[in-house]
C-alpha cells in the first residue's frame, strides 16, 4: 500500500478546498458538454480555460464543428478507447484531452490523466487500486488529494474578478461562466469589491443590448458626480431591470483638448464631429440603444434614449 494513502484526512482543509474547486471547475465543464451540438468558439475557449492537463493548449486550434463530432463520438458512440484516441489524434489534438473529457464526464469511472499513459486499461487499473486504497468514493476525490499544490483555480478566478473593470469588461467574460457556483459569502465579497456595472453584465442571465454613449454630453452632466463620470453612469445604468452590453463611446473630435477621462483608451471609444451623427449611427448598426441627455430634436429619432430611463 502506498504511504501517501495510508492515512488519508478527508476533513483536511487543504483537501477540501481543492475538493469543492474541482466540483465547481467540474459543473461548468459538464455544462458545456452537455450542450456539445451546439459548441462555439467562445464556449470552446471556456473549455480549455478549465482543463487541466497542459496539452488542451491544443484545442485553441482546433475548429468547434470537428470537436462536436469528436465529443458525440465520446458520449454516443460504442467504440473502443483505441479508437477514439485515434480519432482525436487524426485532428492532431492529445490522447489526454481525450481523458480528461472522461474524468469530467464521469468521475466515477475515469480517473484525471496526470501520468504518461502508454496503455489505458493499465493506467486504469492503476487508478483503480490507489482509489481503492485510498478508501474514497470516485476518482474526482482522488484526483483532489493527489493535486492539492495546484490548488490555485478559485484563487484564480477570484483574483481575475478583481483585475475587472468596465473598460477590460470583455477580456472576462468567461468569468461568467463560475459566478453561479460561488457560495453567498464568496459572491458578497466580490460583490462589494468590484464595479457594479461589471457584477451585473457577469450576473446577467438575459440577452443584453449594447449602448452607445454621448462621451462629451456626460461629461458635462451635473447629475454625475465623482472623479470618472463615465464610472459614475454605467453605474447607475447597472440599476436598470435591463443589461446594456457592450457599452460605446463617442465623444466629439476636440474632446481630449477639453475633458480627462482613462476612457479615452477604452477600445469601444470613438471621435466625431458632429458626434451625433456616429452615436446614432452606430446604435442603428449595432442594434443597440443611446444614453445622452441631448434629445437628437435635429434628427428623425427613433432610436431610445436610457438616459431619461435614470430618472435623475
Amino acid at each position: 500500500m502506498s504511504k501517501v494513502f495510508r492515512n488519508v484526512d478527508i476533513y483536511d482543509q487543504a483537501y477540501l478546498e481543492r475538493l469543492r474547486s474541482l466540483e465547481i471547475k467540474r459543473k461548468v465543464i459538464v455544462d458545456i458538454l452537455k450542450n456539445y451540438k451546439n459548441l462555439d468558439k467562445a464556449k470552446l475557449e471556456v473549455l480549455t480555460k478549465n482543463l487541466e492537463h497542459p496539452d488542451k493548449q491544443g484545442l485553441k486550434k482546433v475548429n468547434p464543428i470537428i470537436f462536436s463530432f469528436l465529443l458525440d463520438s465520446i458520449f454516443t458512440i460504442q467504440e473502443s478507447i483505441e479508437i477514439k484516441i485515434s480519432e482525436f489524434e487524426k485532428n492532431k489534438l492529445s490522447r489526454y484531452i481525450l481523458f480528461e473529457l472522461l474524468f469530467w464526464s464521469k468521475p466515477s469511472a475515469y480517473p484525471f490523466p496526470d501520468e504518461k499513459v502508454e496503455n489505458y486499461k493499465a493506467f486504469l487499473a492503476k487508478k483503480r487500486q490507489k482509489l481503492k486504497e485510498a478508501n474514497l468514493e470516485n476518482f474526482l476525490q482522488l484526483y483532489a488529494l493527489e493535486s492539492i499544490e495546484k490548488d490555485t483555480f478559485l484563487r484564480d478566478v477570484k483574483a481575475a474578478i478583481f483585475k475587472v473593470k468596465p473598460e477590460n469588461l470583455e477580456e472576462y467574460l468567461w468569468i461568467s461562466d463560475f459566478v453561479d457556483y460561488l457560495n453567498p459569502i464568496e459572491k458578497s465579497e466580490i460583490k462589494n469589491k468590484v464595479h457594479p456595472y461589471v457584477w451585473k453584465v457577469l450576473n446577467s442571465k438575459s440577452k443584453t443590448i449594447p449602448v452607445v454613449i454621448d462621451g462629451s454630453n456626460i461629461l458635462l452632466a451635473f447629475e454625475l458626480r465623482g472623479p470618472e463620470r463615465i464610472d459614475t453612469l454605467l453605474e447607475l445604468i447597472s440599476k436598470l431591470d435591463q443589461t446594456y452590453f457592450p457599452f460605446y463611446l463617442v465623444f466629439d473630435a476636440n474632446a481630449k483638448y477639453k475633458f480627462h477621462t482613462r476612457y479615452f483608451n477604452y477600445k469601444r471609444t470613438y471621435y466625431h464631429s458632429p458626434a451625433d451623427e456616429l452615436i446614432l449611427g452606430l446604435a442603428r448598426e449595432v442594434k443597440g440603444v443611446v444614453c445622452s441627455k441631448d434629445k437628437f430634436k435635429d434628427y428623425n429619432m427613433s432610436i431610445r434614449n436610457i438616459w431619461y430611463d435614470l430618472r435623475l
